[in-house]
């Protein structure tokens, strides 16, 4: 049996285990409040959800600053949000390039390339985020830590973007092509990183709509107070997954956050369990469109995806 095939079963034992043992220390209410929700508000919020890839794919783009065209990068990056929350460690985010490498093979900028830009989207898509949260700290009951965490995490964003920007230029020409392509394509000028963090910031926009919609499909009247609350706390929570979903985390951050906004019972710990099931279920839809995207040659996308870059055929 390899590496991967163990990390894998020994990732999605522990997961079941933790909502195993949430399931159970939440009662038979939560339980039954979990998975007998408002399926028109659940479906409706997975739909907005999903809308979230799109804007991600266009973000990417921007940052690329490349030809590969739209389709190929709205693929590759649904497929890897996918992953993401299927894998443990942010381990999704390897098969992104994979995906575009074969996904647009003629216009391929390299893995260096794609990399780099990749970086320079999370980068700006983490600080839209701490932006997002900034904006409602002043009037939101957000603990000191997470307020620190607000303003650490967009300050490392942009300072990781500048450094690689000040890195290319002053000592790029000593470093290895493939180093040095990177961390070109980790930044980008002003003008660029201003529309891309425009559109990420759009996409938190989006996620708290979805974030709304579920609460309130699981019988939380959540406002817009309660919903940034969740958004933010889970955001933090959310950086480095160590489960699928981030189980066990997740569920202590989410019954916290609606805690923190007065909020608690049996639909607060019904919603630890269902969010992470919810996030899978969006990007399963936006990751679905795009491989459709691809016709008869979507199981050579996923495949991919899954074990190693492969040419597709013509």
């Amino acid at each position: 049996m390899g590496r991967r095939t163990l990390l894998s079963i020994v990732a999605v034992a522990a997961t079941i285990g933790v909502f195993i043992v949430v399931g159970l220390s939440s009662g038979h209410k939560a339980l039954s409040a979990a998975v007998t929700p408002n399926w028109s508000l659940a479906v409706l919020s997975l739909l907005v959800a999903a809308s979230v890839q799109p804007f991600r794919a266009l973000a990417w783009s921007t940052t690329l600053r490349a030809p590969v065209g739209f389709r190929a990068l709205y693929c590759s990056s649904s497929v890897g949000s996918l992953l993401d929350t299927l894998l443990p460690g942010r381990l999704g985010e390897a098969s992104k390039a994979a995906v575009l490498r074969v996904a647009a093979p003629g216009r391929w900028p390299g893995f260096s390339r794609a990399a780099g830009s990749l970086l320079c989207s999370h980068m700006l898509e983490a600080c839209a985020f701490c932006m997002t949260g900034a904006a409602g700290a002043a009037f939101l009951p957000l603990p000191a830590w997470a307020k620190i965490g607000l303003a650490a995490g967009c300050a490392l964003s942009l300072g990781a973007i500048l450094l690689a920007g000040t890195l290319h230029r002053r000592i790029g020409h000593r470093l290895p092509r493939a180093v040095d392509r990177f961390f070109a394509g980790a930044w980008a000028p002003p003008r660029v990183l201003a529309k891309a963090g425009a559109i990420l910031l759009a996409t938190w926009v989006v996620r708290l709509i979805a974030i709304m919609l579920m609460l309130h499909s699981l019988g939380i009247r959540a406002g817009l107070g309660v919903t940034l609350v969740y958004m933010i706390v889970t955001g933090l929570a959310n950086t480095a997954p160590l489960l699928p979903g981030n189980a066990g985390i997740y569920q202590g951050a989410a019954i916290g956050a609606l805690a923190l906004a007065g909020v608690s019972g049996t639909h607060a710990a019904a919603v630890s369990l269902v969010a992470p099931v919810y996030a899978t279920a969006g990007t399963g839809i936006a990751a679905a469109v795009g491989l459709a995207l691809y016709g008869r040659r979507f199981l050579e996308i996923a495949r991919v995806a899954i074990l190693r870059p492969q040419p597709i055929p013509a």
